[in-house]
């Protein structure tokens, strides 16, 4: 039996592939401007994001049941994440005088909460949007504050504001996925009728 079938192939997200072409031509134009490291820490990046989402997870039962149920749609999450974050380490936009640093750390908390909330509800939608959206923004303020951690121990962090703002942000944007993924869905409440 093939590795990918033809049916996983289907079932991968057409955008998540857009995105890895955009990130490769990210690669591609950081070689072509002289930033040599950047384009291969972004191919390095690339390869990480092929390792996730390329997989028939579908089928690999020692992966968990929420994990194997992830939409592929999701599967640009972390592509369109790590091409939020190239620029700002090819190009340096982390360290200027502009709030590349504060969306970065807000749209990254929204991608990696909408990973959550599917995770959390791969059976469906449960009873409770605050309970839902709490556990979310906890969510945020633990990857928030471990991202945090990790810049602190590899030298990448700024001064104390840059942390504690960083972690506020990811954690909010980690809520407003919760909060999004809310809008427009029915009530579970019992009707008077039944």
């Amino acid at each position: 039996m093939a590795l990918l079938t033809r049916e996983d192939w289907h079932r991968h997200s057409w955008f998540a592939w857009a995105c890895l072409l955009a990130l490769a031509a990210t690669a591609a134009w950081f070689w072509w401007i002289d930033r040599r490291s950047a384009a291969i820490g972004t191919l390095a990046a690339l390869g990480g994001c092929l390792g996730v989402i390329l997989p028939p997870r579908e089928r690999m039962a020692v992966l968990p049941a929420p994990v194997r149920a992830l939409p592929r749609s999701l599967d640009a999450a972390p592509v369109l994440a790590t091409l939020l974050v190239s620029p700002g380490f090819g190009l340096n936009w982390f360290y200027g005088a502009n709030p590349y640093d504060e969306v970065v750390h807000l749209l990254n908390g929204v991608l990696a909460g909408a990973v959550f909330v599917a995770l959390r509800e791969w059976r469906g939608p449960r009873e409770g949007a605050w309970r839902l959206v709490g556990e979310t923004v906890l969510f945020g303020l633990v990857l928030g504050s471990a991202w945090e951690v990790f810049e602190a121990l590899t030298r990448l962090s700024g001064d104390w504001t840059d942390t504690w703002t960083d972690v506020v942000l990811t954690t909010a944007g980690a809520g407003l996925a919760a909060a999004i993924s809310r809008i427009g869905l029915p009530s579970r409440r019992s009707s008077p009728a039944e």
